[in-house]
């Protein structure tokens, strides 16, 4: 973990983390026999904190005099409209809700934890310092709320679908952020240049067409990779309950 915070960063970082992943487990614990219904209370929680702290954040800035910066379709903003689809649909668009949800939770938790500093700035060393710091910190810990709850829980069902339902999610993004980003000279997500070196030398090196089209493929490839890594991990743990259960059997025979 590369982190630059003083000691008081580091131990809210700690700290969050291990009270989310015990209440994660604990959730896990008490409620992965009920129904879906009852799983998904969690899930609905923390939804609606993080879109209320959207809109209180959404306010202020309106009165404050708008910044371009603020508009939600940063790479961490996508947990506003997906996690709703999880958690509030049915059918096919909860599972396109899942899938992204699991895709971007997944991807921010990891960046989260190997240099947290370009995605939440200082804000873990005086969280109460102002409401961004507030805001900053609250709703990136609830989207890791998000992926560790929905894991203890086991809501997702990763198959076949769930690898286009990426395609159609980083397309759609892509769709509106690209033309977003260049309207409003913000680089949403990377879009009209890199903070990652060698990302930068590759848009200036081949244009900025072909680094677009390589953001895109670095979207769909990752999701790529976690959609077939909770699949890979799902299918080893059921064929181990599968194997198991049938040696208890002929032991018992």
């Amino acid at each position: 973990m590369y982190w630059q915070y003083n000691s008081t960063g580091k131990h809210v970082m700690v700290g969050t983390l291990l009270l989310i992943v015990s209440i994660s487990v604990l959730l896990g614990l008490l409620l992965h026999k009920k129904e879906d219904k009852y799983k998904k209370i969690p899930l609905i929680i923390i939804t609606v904190l993080m879109l209320g702290f959207e809109l209180a954040k959404q306010i202020i800035n309106i009165k404050n005099g708008y910044d371009y910066n603020v508009i939600p379709l940063h790479f961490c903003s996508l947990f506003l409209y997906f996690f709703p689809l999880a958690v509030f649909t049915k059918g096919k668009l909860k599972d396109f809700g899942l899938v992204m949800s699991l895709v971007c939770t997944a991807w921010m938790t990891i960046l989260l934890y190997i240099n947290p500093e370009p995605i939440i700035g200082k804000s873990p060393e005086n969280v109460f310092a102002t409401f961004s710091n507030v805001h900053t910190f609250v709703h990136h810990h609830l989207a890791v709320a998000f992926l560790f709850v929905s894991l203890a829980l086991n809501v997702y069902n990763i198959n076949k679908w769930s690898y286009l339902y990426v395609v159609l999610g980083i397309s759609l993004y892509a769709v509106v952020a690209i033309p977003a980003a260049h309207a409003t000279g913000v680089s949403f997500c990377n879009l009209l240049d890199s903070n990652i070196d060698f990302m930068e030398n590759f848009r200036q090196n081949f244009g900025q067409v072909i680094y677009t089209i390589a953001m895109w493929l670095i979207g769909v490839g990752g999701g790529f990779v976690i959609i077939g890594t909770h699949h890979l991990v799902s299918y080893l743990v059921k064929r181990k309950k599968v194997i198991g259960g049938s040696s208890t059997e002929h032991i018992k025979k």
